[in-house]
């Protein structure tokens, strides 16, 4: 009796764990916060993530794992002409 709870015990814990869900390619995220609190990071900038927030319970906020700026994701990549 006693293992089977501690065995229920331990993958109810686990079934509640949530992955970070941060895209490291924008710069702001949206928090969304409803019975599920979720974050929806593709914002290049805070303006376009308040206009999708209005009317909603969120909050915009920058992406604290963002990976670099946004003119290093538009760069042409080098193209090699071999002669």
């Amino acid at each position: 009796m006693r293992g089977t709870f501690i065995a229920l015990a331990l993958i109810f814990s686990c079934a509640t764990a949530n992955a970070q869900n941060w895209d490291p390619r924008y710069p702001v995220c949206q928090m969304l916060y409803s019975p599920v609190t979720m974050s929806d990071c593709r914002f290049e900038t805070m303006e376009q993530c308040r206009a999708s927030t209005r009317g909603l319970y969120a909050q915009c906020m920058e992406n604290p794992y963002f990976a670099g700026t946004p003119d290093d994701r538009r760069r042409p990549r080098r193209r090699h002409h071999y002669q």
